[in-house]
Parts: structure tokens; sequence; C-alpha cells
């Protein structure tokens, strides 16, 4: 069985993304399709300065990253996500960067086992479609059976949790950049 892990930008770091453009509902966060003219000019505020290099991996209620991490991503066969050109602009002096993209994950799980997992509930199941409460977690536990060959997903149960495997975790591990990813890689319980 593999090992997962949840990936999420490193919250030691002191810069990223500040703010963002308002995106449709249900676009990036949904893992679907996204099409890309359904999107509005990618321009994100970052409050890193000038002389210092943008992380790889930043969150700002979306996911942002740069061509290296794609590359390596493409690299251990991962093919499961869309990405969008993006400009970064600090705004206090107009500097920009290009060679970031907005990262769209494609698969929504339902991965947890909700039994042994520990969370808050911020909205329950229904029967007008919504077969799965959406939950912040405190401990997830991961059903192992469930990613089916996926080596990258978001969880339906709360979608801003991306989740990977090892062969994510050690394609990072071997194409480190020059002072990290800007990651945390939390390993998940799996049952």
């Amino acid at each position: 069985m593999s090992t997962y892990y949840q990936l999420a930008e490193d919250y030691f770091l002191d810069y990223g993304v500040t703010s963002g453009p308002t995106l449709p509902d249900g676009s990036i966060m949904s893992g679907k399709w996204v099409d890309a003219n359904s999107l509005p000019e990618l321009i994100y505020e970052i409050n890193v300065p000038d002389d210092e290099p943008c992380q790889h991996f930043m969150t700002g209620g979306t996911v942002i990253v740069s061509e290296h991490f794609i590359k390596v991503l493409q690299g251990a066969g991962v093919t499961n996500f869309q990405q969008f050109p993006a400009v970064l602009v600090n705004p206090s002096t107009k500097k920009q960067r290009t060679g970031f993209y907005l990262f769209n994950v494609l698969g929504m799980i339902k991965a947890a086992d909700l039994q042994k997992s520990s969370f808050d509930t911020l909205m329950d199941a229904d029967a007008e479609g919504v077969d799965v409460p959406l939950v912040a977690f405190n401990q997830i536990v991961l059903d192992g059976t469930k990613p089916r060959g996926l080596h990258m997903f978001r969880m339906a149960e709360s979608p801003n949790v991306l989740v990977v495997d090892d062969t994510i975790k050690i394609a990072l591990k071997e194409n480190r950049p020059e002072g990290g990813w800007g990651i945390m890689l939390e390993e998940m319980d799996v049952v």
C-alpha cells in the first residue's frame, strides 16, 4: 500500500501570495477540468521582496506553483492537473514575475475514513446532491482503497486538502531546488 501525504504550503514562511483574482465558482477547487477561457486575468499580488526568490508552491485561496514544480510532476508521470500562466506582482514596487501557474488538480475523491478521522463539520451531507459532508479536519485517516492509483488528488470532504503519494514525494525530494520548495508534507494515517 502506498504512503500518502498532505501537501501544504510551509506556514513558517514569511512571504507569499497576498491576493488574487476572483475565480468562477466551482472552478479550481472542484477537482474538475476548467476551460481557460472562463478564467479572469491571472494576476496575483505577492509580498516577496524583489531581491528574494518566490517559493515554488504558494497558496492564497488557490495554489500557485513554479514551472520547475510542474516539470518535476510531469517527469514523475503525474498528469492529472492543469496549469494556467499567472503573473506575480509586488504591489509596492510593481515588479512582475512570470514562470508561475495557477494549479488545478484534477480529481476529487471521497477518501477519508470519517469514523476514524477527527473533524469539525462545516456543512452536513444532504439529499439535495451534497453526498459528503464538508469538514475541517483535525486528524485525517485515509481509506487506502479510495485513491485508485492517483498520485495526487483533492479530498471531497475538504477540497483544500491536497493529497500526494510516495511517487510525488520522491520526485520532489530528488529534484529539490536550492532554498527548497516552500512545502510541508505530512504523512497521513491510512487504513
